[in-house]
Order: C-alpha cells, then structure tokens, then sequence
C-alpha cells in the first residue's frame, strides 16, 4: 500500500510537471514562432515533447503494477524451477542408490544444489538452495523413506535432520566462497571462480556431514530409543560414499555453475555482464 501511494504520488508530480511544459512550449509557440517551414518544424517539435513527456514522465500505475506482476511472477517461475530441480535430483539419487555402485544417495542433489547456492552470487538465492535442498529431503522420506531416518524416527524428528544442515551447509558455502574471492582477487576472474566454489563446496559439504550426525544424534536423544545398529550403518555409508560425493561435487560444482553463466549471459561473475568491470 505505501508503494502504490509512493507510485501515486510521483505520477501527480510528474503529469503537472508535464502539463507545466505544454504550458511553456506553446506559449513560446505563440509568441516566437514564424511563417512557412519554420512553423511547421516547430509545431512538430512541439508535438513530440508533448507526446514524450506523456510517455516518459508519466506513466500510469496500470503499467507500474503490471512491470511489478511481471517481476514477482518471474521470481516465482525461478523458485520453483529451483525446487523442481532439487527434488528431481534428489529422487534421482534414491533411484541410483539401488544400484550396486557405491554412489552416495545425495550426490546428484548435493551437485545440483551448490550449483544452484552459487550460480546468482546471491545470498537470498544461497540460503533458498539449501532451504529446497531441505524440504526435498523431507517430503522423499514419505515417499521412499531411508533406512537412516524415515524408518527410524518418527515424522516430527525428519525436519530437524533434513533442513538445518542443509541451511546450513549453503550458508556457509557461500561465506567461503566470496572470502575465497576476496584473498583471491588478484587472479583471473576464471581462475578465481573456481577455486572459490572448489574450496566453497567441501567446507559445505564438510557442514552438511557434521550437521547431519549432529542431528541425528540429538534426535536420538530425544526419541529414547537405542539406535546403536543404525549408526553403525550411517558411519559405514560415510566411508564409502564420502569420496565419490565430495570429488563430484567439488569437480562438478564449478564446472556447471560457469557453463550456467554462460548460457544464462550473466557474466562469469554471476553479474550482469555490463555490471562488470
């Protein structure tokens, strides 16, 4: 409401600003104005400052609040596109967990969601990755629930496994990532973007695994109940998945958050490209 009075008011200043020019311009075209050619070039003249005026100083709040629908329903359209992606890259890591290749159960989400945590060089857009990262976590353990959580505590315990370390894990990435940069701001933009998602992604993978058998290890607390079998799984998984999922992430991340860039136009900084020095 205080944007739309905002909007308002500017529009009345500027449509007597407007008429305060007219005023002005044909009152000098009374007074100043010749015979022949000069008149009509004039009067023409005249005419597209009017018309100008009109379209430029003052536009109407139909065409401001349209701009801004606009606006809103393309951030909407991105989030979701985000969250989509996350949960699919999750589900995807469920179905290739079946299979008798060692691959981790989070490596293509893990991938796709620093990918996603760097990709705008935003914070908003860092914190919402893992926020999605999260909440895919969540809803896959009603549909194919994991042997480390689902079938193990109840749904009341699930959010506080799967999202707080996952926020977390983004936040931190991306406080890595854009110190990196700053040690690093005397190398190639190029060089320098890798190396800080590179190092970014294995301190937040390195935050994910402690958040998550943090977790997990008060939930056991709080649920009493002797999960002593369990862990000895989860400590199992983590020998043998840990390296394949921190290599393709920390390879991977880079590789297709610049690709992403660049296909986006958004410069290899993650700006726009006239933004750029």
């Amino acid at each position: 409401m205080l944007v739309k009075r905002y909007f308002h008011t500017t529009i009345f200043t500027t449509r007597h600003f407007c008429n305060f020019v007219n005023h002005k311009a044909l009152h000098y075209k009374a007074s100043h104005l010749g015979g022949g050619g000069s008149r009509r070039l004039t009067e023409r003249a005249f005419v597209l400052i009017k018309v100008l005026t009109k379209k430029i100083f003052a536009p109407t709040w139909g065409e401001i609040e349209v701009f801004m629908v606009n606006n809103k329903a393309y951030n909407v359209a991105k989030l979701a596109i985000m969250f989509a992606t996350i949960f699919v890259a999750m589900m995807l890591d469920r179905a290739i967990s079946i299979l008798p290749i060692g691959f981790s159960m989070a490596v293509v989400a893990l991938l796709v969601t620093l990918s996603f945590c760097f990709l705008e060089n935003k914070w908003s857009t860092a914190i919402l990755s893992g926020l999605f990262f999260g909440l895919a976590s969540f809803l896959k353990e009603f549909i194919m629930p994991s042997a480390t959580l689902g079938q193990v505590f109840p749904p009341q315990y699930w959010l506080l496994v799967t999202i707080p370390p996952r926020v977390l894990m983004t936040t931190v990435a991306f406080a890595i990532y854009r110190l990196v940069q700053k040690l690093c701001s005397s190398c190639r933009p190029r060089k320098r973007q890798i190396v800080a998602m590179a190092v970014a992604s294995f301190f937040g993978l390195a935050t994910n695994t402690f958040g998550f058998l943090t977790m997990l290890e008060i939930c056991r607390t709080m649920y009493q109940v002797e999960t002593h079998g369990v862990f000895v799984l989860i400590y199992g998984l983590l020998v043998t998945n840990i390296l394949p999922e921190y290599l393709i992430s920390i390879i991977g991340a880079p590789l297709v958050v610049l690709g992403v860039r660049r296909g986006l136009k958004i410069g290899i900084e993650g700006l726009p490209r006239q933004s750029e020095d």
